[in-house]
């Protein structure tokens, strides 16, 4: 498996550094969160991710809740960076399909735009390891909000915020 960082277009965390930003998924600070990074290859969203022994249920299996997270973090940068705004998880169905053994590393996690109607958008994830094995997926529906009304009620700093130069 190639690695992560050289697949697609990186996405800027515009949120990082703020002194008010503790995100458990994304933030890069939060000694117990995720520090999920994101990139844009073609219409989706994807993380790699390295599981942690603190962050299993059962020795050596990732947590379900912990798999459910990574897959609404990676929707939630689908919204910021595919549909330029932000939203709110409105409801999260996960189908665990086999167990997510952490020493199948790194996981892949990869979202993609279902249906997009109006104010409500579907996003699609899963999560794999580096064997190509499915763990689990996730239909993620969201309530999504204008740029402006994401502005103001979610201090969503603007599209472009996330776009990386490079």
């Amino acid at each position: 498996m190639e690695q992560h960082e050289n697949r697609g277009r990186r996405i800027r965390n515009p949120y990082a550094g703020s002194d008010t930003y503790c995100c458990f998924g994304c933030a890069p600070h939060n000694p117990i969160g995720l520090k999920l990074t994101f990139l844009l290859e073609g219409e989706a969203v994807t993380a790699s991710w390295d599981p942690r022994t603190e962050l299993e249920g059962y020795p050596g299996v990732v947590h379900g809740g912990i798999q459910a997270t990574l897959a609404d973090e990676t929707a939630a940068w689908f919204i910021h960076a595919v549909m330029g705004t932000a939203g709110l998880t409105r409801e999260l169905s996960v189908t665990y399909h086999q167990p997510a053994e952490s020493e199948d590393r790194p996981f892949r996690i990869e979202a993609r735009a279902g249906e997009i109607c109006g104010k409500y958008a579907t996003i699609h994830v899963s999560i794999g390891g580096r064997s190509g094995t499915v763990f689990t997926t996730a239909v993620c529906r969201y309530v999504v909000f204008s740029e402006e009304v994401a502005r103001k009620r979610l201090s969503f700093p603007g599209a472009d915020a996330f776009l990386d130069d490079r």
